[in-house]
């Protein structure tokens, strides 16, 4: 049982608090969505749990209090490489600037799976040859990096975390700018590796109606304060939701799913 956690997290840009008293934790095999407001710091609240300090952010430290830690060691007392090999972190946005195939770009995963000196393996081919056929990208191995949609291009990078193969997975809007169908696949796929392989994963789902759908608990990040975690059906009341989104909302159950499900109430 692997375990990535943080308490009592603040930190600002600047004089902005961005990040008040955060405490959060995900376990090998569950999927926590982490949703809430644009601005709320969920892509910054990734990033630190990755074990990365974003440029300008300024993280209070005392008394234990602010740096995460993985299997009860703190991650400023790993190096970078060894973070990698066992949390994977897909930021919501990248570039890359040289126009590789897809296999080599999702290779580059397996980076943190090699030895001092040493290039990567027949296993390390065999990995990125299955996750491309998992998610059903096989046929854009060969296509240069360039030619993708940004559609495509965010398969290509999801699968090259899942290529790491890591006990912890964090993932900023893994379904952002995918079509509707696909959203329920990669969703279904997510879920699998909790569940079936024992992945802890923290995903940040912008639509709280798919992160209710799937996720094994929620935690929701208001613009200010702590967050609120637990059970999607503890999580998902109208009084949350008002109280983080400023306006009512309804809530009722999925007719097949039986989880919550959330609308907007309108100006009354």
């Amino acid at each position: 049982m692997h375990r990535l956690s943080v308490s009592l997290l603040d930190a600002w840009y600047g004089r902005t608090q961005v990040l008040n008293g955060i405490t959060l934790s995900v376990c090998s095999g569950e999927l926590l969505c982490l949703t809430g407001p644009n601005g709320g710091g969920k892509s910054t609240l990734l990033a630190v749990m990755a074990g990365i300090v974003p440029e300008g952010l300024r993280i209070k430290t005392e008394n234990g209090c602010g740096i995460p830690v993985f299997d009860g060691k703190r991650l400023d007392g790993y190096s970078r490489k060894q973070i990698s090999s066992h949390i994977a972190f897909m930021t919501q946005d990248e570039t890359i600037a040289w126009n590789y195939p897809v296999r080599d770009v999702v290779l580059t995963g397996r980076y943190s799976h090699t030895g001092s000196g040493s290039g990567y393996t027949v296993c390390d081919y065999e990995t990125v040859n299955r996750v491309l056929s998992e998610l059903g990208i096989s046929g854009l191995a060969d296509r240069p990096v360039h030619s993708l949609s940004g559609g495509e291009f965010r398969k290509v990078r999801i699968a090259r975390a899942l290529a790491q193969e890591p006990e912890i997975l964090l993932l900023d809007e893994p379904a952002a700018n995918l079509d509707f169908g696909y959203q329920q696949i990669l969703m279904r796929m997510i879920t699998d590796m909790a569940h079936n392989m024992g992945t802890g994963i923290i995903a940040s789902i912008h639509d709280l109606n798919l992160a209710a759908c799937f996720a094994d608990r929620i935690a929701l990040l208001p613009l200010q304060g702590s967050c609120l975690a637990g059970s999607v059906r503890e999580v998902l009341t109208p009084g949350n939701l008002e109280a983080v989104y400023g306006t009512k909302m309804g809530v009722f159950n999925h007719p097949v799913f039986g989880c919550p499900q959330v609308y907007w109430m309108g100006q009354h």
